[in-house]
């Protein structure tokens, strides 16, 4: 089923809930592919991404001018993100909650899920995890 077969539009009855994670495909999942112009203006914003993280990851101290022009620059990023990625929600009629990505190099836009894709959390049932925990130092810590 393709992301465009939910109908976001339908009246739902009195009382029901909606609830958009209950559709949200899987990782890497390939809605659409993006425009010539939506991979420049996201790969122009990832790139000014990137150098506003590196500002916030670096260990200095602004006056508070500095502070000001900073803090400027980051709400007009915040701003145009958001009006760019506005954009590619509606014309993808795709939920805002869902967290999607474009591929800069090659234009498939697709579904970034808040789970590492290489852990299959399934996995972890089979385990028994009581068994590896040390109680002696659980003992010391209580002391």
């Amino acid at each position: 089923m393709r992301h465009d077969d939910y109908e976001f539009d339908e009246e739902v009855e009195e009382g029901e809930l909606f609830n958009v994670y209950d559709i949200l495909p899987p990782d890497g999942t390939i809605l659409e592919m993006a425009t010539a112009e939506e991979m420049v203006r996201a790969a122009e914003l990832e790139a000014t991404h990137n150098a506003l993280e590196r500002i916030q990851d670096s260990n200095f101290q602004l006056s508070g001018i500095t502070f000001k022009e900073l803090l400027a620059e980051f709400e007009r990023y915040e701003q145009e993100s958001m009006e760019f990625w506005t954009g590619v929600y509606s014309r993808l009629r795709i939920p805002w909650a869902w967290t999607i990505r474009i591929d800069v190099a090659n234009g498939p836009i697709h579904v970034v899920n808040d789970r590492d894709i290489f852990i299959d959390e399934a996995d972890f049932e089979e385990y028994d995890f009581e068994e590896y925990v040390d109680d002696d130092y659980e003992d010391e810590d209580n002391q």
